[in-house]
């Protein structure tokens, strides 16, 4: 090859890197919305505790359980954030940029893709589980064919979780998912 070739090449492979490391800071944003989420999720989750504290007394068992469920579900949505936000800072964000990872992050683990997704179908495994078993408690507010497409909707979730945990494991990443925990 020749030199003014090569020089072409250098040149192009750097300007290729420089634009793949300015991708990077574009999911920053991302990951701090993700965090702003967060924190309106805490929002609204004291807000419904406290909502619930003085009602304890006047409410039936069915509400107390439901207001509890809901508390749940703010909690995996929460949790789900995190796992996203802390994936996308510590495997993707820092690595590529360099920045070392503090002890407080890397303590909270490391996740590599097939561990997210796991999550994330678990996390939606449970809320709509949340949900579906409100219609159950409620079914007055809605109608049978609304019930019937949401045990189907839960169903096609829970198979689809299913499915990807078994590709998963065929295709050998369920064992370096667990080596990063």
């Amino acid at each position: 090859m020749s030199e003014r070739r090569l020089d072409a090449t250098k040149r192009l492979g750097r300007i290729l890197e420089r634009t793949i490391a300015f991708g990077t800071w574009l999911m920053a944003p991302i990951s701090i919305g993700l965090i702003v989420m967060l924190a309106l999720i805490v929002v609204k989750f004291l807000q419904e505790l406290i909502h619930a504290i003085p009602a304890v007394f006047g409410t039936t068992e069915s509400d107390l359980i439901l207001t509890s469920l809901s508390l749940v579900d703010f909690a995996l949505v929460g949790n789900l954030l995190m796992v996203v936000a802390l994936a996308s800072y510590s495997g993707f964000i820092a690595r590529i940029m360099g920045i070392p990872v503090s002890d407080h992050v890397a303590r909270m683990g490391t996740f590599d893709l097939s561990t997210i997704k796991l999550k994330l179908v678990a996390a939606i495994v449970g809320i709509s589980s949340i949900r579906l078993l409100e219609s159950f408690i409620y079914p007055g507010h809605l109608q049978d064919r609304t019930i019937f497409w949401q045990v189907v909707i839960q169903i096609v979730i829970v198979l689809s979780g299913l499915l990807l945990a078994l590709m998963d494991r065929l295709s050998g990443s369920n064992g370096d998912a667990e080596n990063h925990h």
